[in-house]
């Protein structure tokens, strides 16, 4: 069956959408991006054979299912549900490749001719007709297909997959606390005592999760990850909010600027994820700030990655990195500002009333300091970045600090062990624990007394 979809071949500057309101309604949520990477007649019909390896009803059986009638096709709202119900299950036929679905053919037919040799009508028949009901997720399928052609962060004609996606885990949270999934509990159980509960759920079909397959081969993903920072880059950065900090004259900004060059220092020095570092903790700076001691101890309370509950963290930090940063003379600012406040606990990646900053402002003047040094010298940034409408896009506060930070002891050849102590990162494990660890070495070794690793690593930055 050969399924006639009409295609937006410009897509890419109108967003395939039409002007007219009736075109609006007609529109078949045709390929996004991903159409630039493979011929444009894929997606947009189905093949011989597709119905062989995919759990197929038709587009008026399905909507029959969902509406309890045929569709007027008069009306727009059920132009359009047609509409997606046709993407929906074309997204589902395409999850396969063409050459699979022929191999497929030709072996199904080779095996009938086999059973017709003996007499036999060959096993391809099924007597069960199918559920009366949605009993293969149509209903969010088609919702996820309609959300993804809302204007998204990336593009203004589409949300891009990795966004449209999560709703699919949003419907089941719902199942898995809906009262049919928990009057009566099933589960699987191994030796090992590892259990995985059995629930009812529309999306767990087969049909479902070719679905979602296809509908990522179509859309393509847009992966922008936040960017590193180059240690020039880094440096006059610090020295621009530095500058504005001293010559700032009232004291809530005084209190925001210093808490952001804290932040900013800090994530890189001893290499934070951008939750993490506003984890730093005014008492244990107070409690553990020795001036006579070689090197400080930044200290941290909350859950970091991979944790449930919770702790202190006290990490060993050089007071000076190679390249230049006074972490010392940060830090010690900070908590002298903070105590003329009085402040001795609490956040210290906070306002000038105690208040935890958010990664919005912290973003905002990230960003706004980087739009200026593109605007004054762009050879500070990577050949990718070539205008400023870029850099929202490129640098953010949740990676790019730890980014910049694993980059550049990459660059100073720090030891592998070293990155991994640091940074908490995980080794692979046959293991189910939910425990952040790494190798069994690491996971009996006492981090609070393991200092030169620490130390090893921020010297190099």
């Amino acid at each position: 069956m050969q399924f006639q979809v009409h295609h937006h071949q410009e897509r890419e500057t109108s967003g395939g959408r039409s002007n007219s309101e009736e075109e609006e309604n007609e529109a078949r949520l045709e390929p996004s991006w991903g159409e630039k990477l493979r011929p444009i007649k894929d997606f947009t019909h189905a093949r011989d054979g597709d119905h062989l390896l995919i759990p197929f009803e038709c587009d008026f059986c399905i909507h029959l299912k969902l509406k309890g009638s045929l569709p007027d096709m008069s009306n727009p709202t059920d132009k359009l549900l047609m509409s997606a119900i046709r993407r929906m299950i074309l997204d589902a036929f395409w999850s396969r490749e063409s050459s699979t679905v022929k191999a497929n053919v030709r072996k199904a037919k080779r095996m009938i001719q086999v059973a017709n040799s003996v007499g036999l009508p060959g096993p391809f028949w099924v007597s069960t007709p199918p559920q009366p009901f949605d009993h293969c997720g149509y209903q969010v399928a088609i919702i996820i297909l309609l959300l993804s052609r809302e204007p998204g962060k990336h593009s203004s004609s589409y949300t891009q997959y990795d966004t449209v996606r999560s709703y699919r885990s949003t419907f089941s949270n719902f199942i898995r606390a809906s009262s049919k999934n928990n009057n009566i509990t099933q589960s699987i159980g191994d030796f090992n005592g590892n259990y995985q509960r059995i629930v009812e759920d529309e999306c767990a079909s087969l049909f479902f999760k070719r679905f979602m397959e296809g509908l990522r081969c179509r859309m393509g993903q847009v992966v922008k990850p936040n960017l590193a920072l180059s240690i020039p880059l880094l440096l006059e950065l610090l020295k621009r909010i530095q500058s504005r900090l001293s010559e700032s004259d009232y004291d809530d900004e005084k209190h925001i600027l210093s808490s952001i060059l804290t932040y900013f220092s800090t994530s890189y020095t001893i290499s934070l994820r951008g939750p993490d570092g506003f984890l730093l903790d005014l008492r244990g700076l107070n409690e553990n700030w020795n001036n006579s001691r070689p090197f400080i101890i930044i200290s941290l309370i909350g859950r970091l990655k991979g944790e449930r509950h919770d702790l202190t963290h006290l990490v060993p930090c050089a007071k000076v990195t190679s390249s230049g940063i006074n972490l010392y003379e940060i830090l010690n600012n900070h908590i002298s500002m903070k105590a003329q406040a009085n402040f001795t606990s609490g956040p210290a990646i906070s306002d000038i009333e105690g208040k935890v900053l958010s990664a919005k402002i912290v973003d905002d003047v990230l960003q706004e300091e980087l739009t200026n040094i593109f605007n004054d010298n762009s050879q500070f940034f990577p050949p990718t970045v070539d205008s400023a409408e870029k850099i929202p896009f490129s640098y953010q506060c949740f990676r790019t600090f730890r980014r910049t930070s694993t980059t550049r002891a990459t660059e100073m050849k720090v030891s592998e062990t070293d990155i991994n102590i640091v940074n908490r990162w995980k080794v692979p494990s046959t293991t189910k624990s939910t425990k952040p660890k790494s190798g069994m070495h690491q996971h009996y070794t006492e981090l609070s007394l393991l200092v030169e690793p620490f130390l090893r690593y921020t010297k190099n930055m």
